[in-house]
């Protein structure tokens, strides 16, 4: 009986064990802040701008208990919204996010690397216009705002990983794509649902890709039309035609080999 009861405490011991182990592995390394962070983030933020009451008193309405979002989206936009209440420079960049001004072409975006700003600011400021960027299909830009930025940096790292992993997917980097994805998919019961979704469409679409493949050239020309439709006809459209007349030609002179091959085979 002695051995028995030995042997079922090694095996429940083992059993422990795993289950503590697997628990580490799926532990995800980054996570979603909570409402009552962001906001202890952005009242500290407020505190080193030296604002008048009046406007602390506004900022503190905004930001109670009852007036303040709970998702991560709706946070990173009242957190913008109260940077651009306080910072009239970024305010622009904010309206137009926002819907409430037309897109001009004289914003501000400088200040958004302007490293005398607090990067508290200046790092959701780039993922808030950087999400704008990319969901109207300015994938290079958007690819400047959100290129660098962690999940550390930012109040919403959701949108940020989500984002960039649209970016990447859209200008055929893949390698870039499946690290966001990656990273985005260790927290898959706590991203918004639409996030996952697309998410596990965009890694089965992109990780079957091969370079110089024909699936390849066909994204490489939606690309060229993507540009052509916003006006763009510089340099790296003239690079990507050039691109896919080399991949075609390159196609086409290695099906006539293998015809040939062929002939001779019979």
């Amino acid at each position: 009986m002695a051995y028995k009861s030995i042997a079922m405490l090694l095996i429940c011991g083992t059993a422990v064990v795993a289950h503590a182990q697997d628990d580490l592995a799926k532990r995800a390394s980054w996570t979603q802040p909570s409402a009552a962070e962001v906001k202890s983030q952005t009242l500290t933020w407020i505190e080193s701008q030296n604002v008048d009451e009046a406007t602390q008193q506004e900022i503190d309405a905004r930001w109670s208990d009852e007036a303040m979002s709970k998702t991560g989206d709706s946070l990173l936009e009242q957190v913008a919204v109260t940077l651009a209440f306080v910072d009239p420079e970024i305010r622009p960049i904010v309206e137009l996010c926002r819907g409430v001004a037309p897109h001009r072409l004289s914003l501000p975006v400088e200040v958004l690397f302007d490293e005398s700003r607090d990067a508290f600011e200046r790092n959701n400021l780039r993922l808030y216009y950087g999400q704008w960027l990319s969901q109207h299909a300015f994938y290079d830009e958007a690819l400047e705002q959100l290129d660098g930025l962690t999940h550390d940096d930012v109040v919403d790292p959701a949108s940020l990983l989500f984002h960039q992993s649209v970016v990447h997917h859209r200008l055929l980097n893949k390698d870039g794509c499946l690290i966001s994805l990656n990273l985005l998919l260790e927290n898959e019961k706590d991203i918004p649902r639409r996030y996952l979704s697309v998410a596990k469409l965009m890694e089965a679409d992109i990780k079957p890709l091969e370079k110089d493949s024909l699936d390849e050239v066909s994204r490489l020309m939606d690309d060229i039309q993507r540009r052509l439709n916003f006006g763009r006809a510089g340099t790296r459209v003239r690079d990507e035609e050039e691109d896919v007349i080399t991949k075609l030609d390159k196609m086409i002179e290695d099906l006539e080999k293998k015809r040939q091959q062929a002939q001779q085979a019979s």
